[in-house]
């Protein structure tokens, strides 16, 4: 059985309002990340690795070598020193999501070795905003969704099939989420 974990209190205040601080200061979306070959539509993204969907060498070493880039090294070593303990760091990169912009059910890799860990990064969300990250089971069955609330950190399988459905209209804000990719050695 493949296991969906939520942890809401894994990263510490101060280290959630620094990667907060640093998504405001820093980051400059790009629009345009493609959504796979079944969806011609895209979404805000920002690859801070650069590594490529597919990649499974470890590239720590790189996100540690970004400049300025502290807060989101900081992050990474509470996953590390949590769930995902033990494993290699593949890819890293930041998504955005308005209102009219969705996303499309896929897995992330087709390895039962590789992991995801997703950190919500808004510091309000409300659950009328709507914006779940939704998890099906092999059926095709809803099998989850998960509330993107500030910190909250959902950890979930490379091939599970999800998507990230879209914000509500009445939503003000821009649905931000942090993804490390992980692959046990």
């Amino acid at each position: 059985m493949k296991v969906v974990a939520q942890f809401d209190t894994l990263i510490p205040a101060d280290k959630l309002r620094a990667v907060q601080d640093y998504f405001a200061a820093r980051v400059r979306w790009k629009y345009g990340w493609p959504q796979g070959g079944k969806d011609p539509y895209s979404h805000w993204n920002i690859d801070f690795l650069e590594s490529g969907l597919h990649n499974q060498e470890n590239l720590e070493h790189k996100l540690r070598e970004l400049p300025d880039a502290r807060p989101l090294v900081d992050v990474w070593d509470c996953l590390k020193a949590g769930p995902m303990h033990g494993q290699h760091l593949v890819r890293c990169y930041a998504n955005a999501h308005t209102f009219g912009v969705e996303g499309y059910t896929h897995t992330d890799s087709d390895k039962p070795d590789n992991y995801t860990a997703v950190v919500y990064l808004n510091p309000v969300w409300k659950p009328e905003w709507a914006g779940e990250l939704v998890l099906f089971d092999d059926a095709g069955d809803l099998l989850c969704a998960i509330l993107p609330k500030p910190g909250r950190v959902a950890m979930i399988p490379g091939d599970v099939p999800h998507a990230a459905r879209g914000v509500s209209r009445i939503c003000p804000a821009v649905r931000v989420s942090l993804a490390f990719k992980g692959r046990i050695p």
